[in-house]
């Protein structure tokens, strides 16, 4: 039994009649007689009634008909699935990224996702959060690691959660936070002169730490790498906030650190994708891969 056979069959029972079916099919009106004439023989007995106007089925045709439409279903996956192996194969994929998580996060599930998918290369861009944010929107980059707080609404975006981690102080070893250990009550943050990191985050007065402490602090440095943070913090220049994944791939030693007291101290990750278009078989197979994967060491798994 040929497929086309019974597309062509199809067609005639969809659009009732063998003219109809041969202009949408592109077949000339005896090629289209021929398949179903072909089909009967292999089946045995007439399908349809060709001396009624519309055409119709005959009760072996009825009979036929749902087998019919179920060969074509799974013809026409078995074609998918295939080429999503092709794509596995042959594909890429662009992950954007920021720095912190870049280099503490990516790196890894890089390694993890070569050895399983060796011919899909992986375009990585690193951003700070705000442009990660309309490129995901935008469709620029398919898949995009960031906070949750997004500057636009999210009704284009669909997204998984990924992890939780907490945001810390980091201060010179001659500093008084260094006299204490434990997490660090909130308040003691407001007469200290602070670096920050983000350009897109903590800056924001609006940020969940800020309103819990009723203001934003005074602000000696903004930066956008970690190292630069701890850097100007072991210079004396002020304290540093920052989330703990910048600290992990920061050269800290030296230096003292200490979680914030607060429940708004913390921040979740999640990898987000644009819904207004199809993803790729290499999106969805890099997809898979973070949803499954280790997180970052030090933070909470989210599900």
């Amino acid at each position: 039994m040929e497929l086309h056979w019974v597309t062509t069959f199809l067609a005639i029972n969809e659009h009732k009649g063998f003219g109809r079916a041969a202009d949408l099919l592109g077949y000339s009106q005896p090629t289209v007689s021929n398949h179903v004439a072909a089909l009967e023989r292999e089946l045995g007995t007439p399908l349809l009634h060709r001396d009624r106007r519309p055409v119709e089925l005959t009760q072996a045709g009825a009979a036929f008909l749902p087998h019919a439409l179920a060969l074509v279903r799974e013809a026409e996956a078995a074609k998918g699935s295939v080429a999503e192996v092709l794509g596995l194969r042959r594909g890429s994929v662009s992950l954007g990224a920021y720095p912190s998580a870049m280099a503490a996060y990516v790196p890894g599930l890089l390694s993890s996702f070569r050895a399983r998918y060796p011919g899909i290369a992986v375009r990585l861009l690193e951003m700070r959060a705000n442009d990660l944010a309309r490129a995901a929107s935008s469709g620029e980059i398919e898949l995009v690691l960031r906070p949750t707080r997004w500057p636009e609404p999210q009704d284009t975006l669909n997204g998984l959660p990924l992890w939780r981690e907490r945001y810390m102080v980091v201060f010179h070893p001659t500093h008084a936070l260094a006299k204490q250990d434990g997490p660090l009550p909130l308040d003691e943050l407001a007469d200290l002169d602070l670096i920050l990191t983000g350009h897109g985050e903590l800056e924001s007065p609006t940020h969940p730490i800020w309103r819990r402490l009723g203001r934003r602090p005074r602000l000696a440095y903004e930066v956008t790498q970690p190292q630069s943070l701890v850097e100007l913090v072991r210079h004396g220049l002020g304290v540093g906030v920052t989330n703990e994944l910048s600290l992990s791939v920061s050269a800290t030693e030296g230096l003292g650190t200490r979680y914030l007291d607060t429940t708004a101290g913390v921040r979740d990750i999640w990898v987000w994708w644009s819904s207004d278009r199809t993803q790729s078989p290499a999106a969805k197979a890099l997809l898979t891969c973070m949803r499954d994967g280790a997180r970052p060491p030090g933070t909470t798994r989210l599900e």
